[in-house]
């Protein structure tokens, strides 16, 4: 089969109708190629008769279906081959062979065209790695049925195992060693804002894997992809409808050696079925008795005290005993026919409810003397209860041969309460500390797509593709509280730390509302293809923040060392304690964002084993901040107004030295703009470390020069050898740097760049059953600083975020007769969390090896078991700067159960 063809015929197929829920036998075979041999994908497998009904070949050219005893007309057919036809006879409880040879029609060129109807199922491990060979770019992909062999649980977790893709936090990927910025995600091609304030990534956590299809890693940028393109640009793909009718239910429980049966925390608020599925439940929310049209400042005495009254009085976490967590999922879907169209749905639906507690230190530094020396160190606990709610819906319908339109909808939602409780020396107050910390944050993503797509003229392979998207993020962030007390050491007696972060009540709301379309036009033109589009995508952010605190104004100190809820409470509101409100004008702001993009490129057979792809992508780009609030007592007023041009070429070609076998070159240029959390001159506190992050207005457009080169061999439909090398070249790259001495964080640019690196791959089926999988990516970077960032203490250092290895191994017994056994291997090399300055060193996360082992087997037909450990080396996670660990924290080994229910 010729390249042009497989491409086409990799990505679509039409869709199958029910098998007979009385079928008896099976009919089982492989369409094929008889010039290669290789098996022709989407071929049609007509039955004629009383049980007529139409497939298509999977990818390796083989098929399936199930009927009732008897005699059968088949034919098979695929545009430029001549149709074939046989007589099959299906016998109960047996299984019919038959394997057919379909030659090439003789008007029939070397350059195929299969037209087809609807999406193949990507699901299978075999069809990415086609639709991988089959590409004009440089990419990885995993499948959910790859994901399926895991323990992973959300689209976070499942990446750790594609090659050079490293995951911190659980949810915020690098690619080649690059995060943040560096990292596009699109959903469904449509890029995806983040619905965080303080972070460039958007987290993974929002999508279950029960609602993926592919996750792709594009690393060679085409100029079909956005321009925003550093380490790679994520690809998610979400189910489609099956081919036919499928039903699912899932039940799962897992449990973690630090949490679960032990001693936990939990926010006295998080009461009733709404905080079960993470949602607040109305005990959150600002009080009515505050004032929306003024700050809370400037009052009378007495309406003052009736705010700071209003207040709920829950400042110290409830103790309680860890459960079991908790999922559940569904599914369901189908095509048929409705009014002699085709149509197909499916409807997915999950909720997860997590439970975690992290035991570890955390530790500010600062240089005395010349020395680094730790100047608070605290002991913390951080009890967590998370739901995760999902959702999906998709519907498509053909409304004739030639054109189709679906409509898509995802809904994903994740509630999260934290506790924390932490103790330790602070050398700035002198003293030992006691810190809690309540918080309540809900992440949620609604995403609406309508795709089209218009086959024009199959003459000319002409194809018009159209959509239009709508998606708001959010984030809302819910009377956040936090209490220091100091510790008298020879008494123990604690007394409030009347400062700023103690005493203190914090809110605030994110909203991101996107919208966009675009349109693509494919035409075909003897040896070549030639395809062109436009697209523009326009986003609108707004944060609002408001922060209070209770201000010391007593006489009896001895108020000053009761419990919060007493100390807080209503008779000391007014004559001990006034409220204040803190807000500052970068506690607010608007945002915007447009991007209008236009793109040509084309795709020419050089000769019988080359390909080129070229093509030139432009885009501008308008942003815009301000900020500002009108309940402010200080801080600074910013506007921010940048647009810019960029002309982004990009290059690959694909030398198939056999069928099977691809060389890859290609080049690009691409760029990364600051994201409004780097421009925003805002402090961020993170209590995690206690150290504040603010932006940088003055910041830089990074632009890139990029090359790879990649070798793959593809054996048979599930194997895979590559190998691939790489090059960036970086101008103006943005990183996180530390502030000050006290190690407050901020965001700069360097003057460049440069990061090289290589991958292996193998992906290897072994005799009885076994299967190997493995990946190694090395990787070396270094930064050329400016005369503005001389301060910085480490002149010859990799690129911020850069780890120089990622390693992946899996091993596997895969029969299903028996079982499905995977054992695991991740780990990633030691990288840079913070650029260090003024003689601080750089801050870097130690690597952490993870040994994950999952088993599953068929309990009956319509019953399925999987059983999983994850993390079983219980390695610490562990921040260090200089000979300082700074942050540490044991995640424990956990264990997870499963059930999977397919009537």
């Amino acid at each position: 089969m010729t390249r042009t063809r497989l491409i086409a015929a990799v990505l679509f197929a039409l869709p199958a109708a029910s098998a007979h829920a009385d079928a008896a036998g099976t009919l089982r075979g492989t369409v094929t190629d008889p010039r290669t041999g290789e098996g022709l994908p989407a071929a049609y497998v007509q039955v004629t008769g009383a049980n007529a009904q139409t497939i298509a070949t999977e990818l390796d050219g083989t098929f399936q279906l199930a009927l009732p005893p008897g005699t059968y007309t088949l034919v098979f057919s695929t545009p430029e081959y001549d149709e074939q036809s046989r007589t099959v006879t299906v016998t109960a409880d047996k299984v019919a062979e038959v394997l057919v040879s379909l030659a090439p029609t003789t008007a029939a060129g070397s350059e195929e065209t299969i037209e087809l109807v609807s999406t193949i199922d990507t699901r299978k491990e075999s069809a990415t790695l086609a639709v991988r060979r089959a590409a004009s770019t440089v990419s990885d992909a995993v499948s959910s049925q790859e994901i399926a062999r895991t323990p992973d649980s959300n689209a976070g977790d499942a990446m750790k195992r594609v090659v050079a893709v490293t995951v911190t936090d659980g949810k915020y990927i690098a690619l080649r060693g690059l995060e943040g910025r560096y990292v596009t995600t699109l959903l469904n091609g449509v890029l995806l804002p983040s619905p965080e304030p303080d972070r460039n990534a958007v987290p993974l956590d929002l999508f279950p894997t029960s609602l993926l299809s592919t996750m792709t890693v594009y690393k060679s940028y085409s100029a079909e992809l956005p321009g925003q393109f550093g380490g790679g640009a994520l690809a998610i793909d979400t189910n489609a409808f099956p081919t036919k009718f499928e039903l699912r239910i899932g039940l799962s429980t897992s449990a973690n050696t630090v949490s679960t049966g032990g001693a936990g925390m939990t926010n006295a608020n998080a009461t009733g079925a709404a905080d079960f599925f993470g949602y607040d439940n109305g005990s959150r929310r600002l009080p009515g008795a505050v004032p929306r049209d003024q700050a809370v400042r400037n009052m009378p005495a007495a309406q003052l005290e009736r705010v700071g009254e209003s207040f709920s009085n829950v400042w110290t976490p409830a103790a309680e005993t860890v459960t079991p967590n908790l999922g559940v999922t569904a599914m369901v879907g189908d095509t048929a026919r409705v009014g002699g169209k085709r149509v197909g749905y499916l409807g997915t639906g999950m909720f997860r409810r997590n439970f975690g507690v992290r035991d570890g230190i955390n530790t500010r530094t600062a240089l005395v003397g010349g020395e680094l020396q730790s100047i608070e160190s605290l002991d913390s606990s951080i009890g967590t209860a998370e739901s995760t709610i999902g959702g999906l819906g998709n519907v498509g319908i053909e409304l004739d041969r030639d054109n189709d339109i679906s409509l898509f909808g995802l809904y994903s939602h994740v509630g999260e309460n934290t506790s924390l409780l932490a103790n330790g020396y602070s050398e700035a107050d002198g003293s030992q500390i006691d810190v809690s910390r309540l918080s309540f944050v809900m992440r949620s993503l609604a995403f609406t797509q309508v795709t089209g797509k218009h086959k024009l003229s199959r003459k000319h392979g002409a194809e018009l593709k159209w959509q239009g998207n709508v998606a708001r993020t959010t984030r809302d962030e819910l009377d956040s509280r936090d209490l220091v007390y100091l510790v008298d050491e020879q008494t123990g007696t604690r007394f409030y730390k009347d400062q700023p972060g103690s005493g203190q009540r914090f809110w605030q709301s994110l909203a991101d509302l996107a919208g966009g379309g675009g349109a693509d036009f494919t035409i075909r033109s003897g040896r070549a293809q030639f395809k062109s589009g436009a697209v523009a995508q326009v986003s609108s952010r707004s944060l609002v923040g408001r922060r209070f605190r209770y201000k010391w104004i007593g006489d009896d100190p001895s108020v000053r060392s009761l419990e919060a809820e007493q100390m807080f409470d209503s008779d000391h509101i007014g004559p001990d304690f006034a409220l204040e409100e803190g807000t500052l004008n970068e506690d607010a702001y608007q945002a915007s964002l447009g991007v209008y993009g236009a793109y040509a490129t084309a795709e020419i057979q050089l000769d019988d084993k080359m390909r080129g792809i070229a093509g030139v992508r432009y885009e501008h780009s308008a942003q815009h901040m301000t900020n500002g609030s009108r309940y402010a007592i200080a801080g600074l007023m910013t506007d921010i107004s940048r647009s810019e041009d960029d002309v982004l070429p990009a290059a690959n070609l694909v030398y198939a030295a056999r069928p099977d076998l691809n060389v890859r070159f290609a080049y690009s240029y691409t760029l990364g703009r600051p994201r409004f959390r780097e421009l925003a001159p805002f402090l961020f506190f993170d209590y995690a470390r206690r150290r504040a992050i603010s932006g940088n207005p003055e910041l830089l457009t990074t632009h890139i020069h990029n090359a790879d080169l990649r070798a793959e061999w593809f054996p048979s439909e599930d194997e895979v050898f590559a190998v691939s090398a790489f090059g960036k070249q970086f101008e103006d790259p943005i990183e996180q740097v530390l502030a000050n001495s006290e190690s407050d964080a901020t965001f700069a640019n360097a003057r460049s760049g440069n990061l090289v690196g290589a991958e292996l791959e193998a992906r290897k089926t072994l005799p009885h059953h076994l299967r190997l999988g493995a990946n190694l990516s090395l990787l070396r970077s270094r930064v050329q600083l400016g005369a503005e960032q001389m301060l910085q203490t480490t002149k010859n250092r990799p690129l911020y975020g850069q780890a120089p290895y990622v390693i992946n191994v899996s091993f596997g017994y895969i029969n299903p007769a028996i079982v499905e056994a995977n054992l695991l291997y991740n780990v990633s090399g030691r990288r840079i969390t913070d650029v260090g300055i003024e003689g601080l060193p750089d801050t870097y996360e130690a690597p952490l090896h993870r040994v994950d082992l999952v088993a599953a087997r068929s309990i009956r037909k319509d019953l399925r078991l999987k059983l999983s450990a994850s993390n079983l080396l219980n390695q610490r996670a562990r921040l260090e700067q200089g000979a300082l660990t700074v942050s540490s924290y044991s995640p424990g080994v956990s264990f997870a159960l499963g059930l999977d229910w397919t009537p």
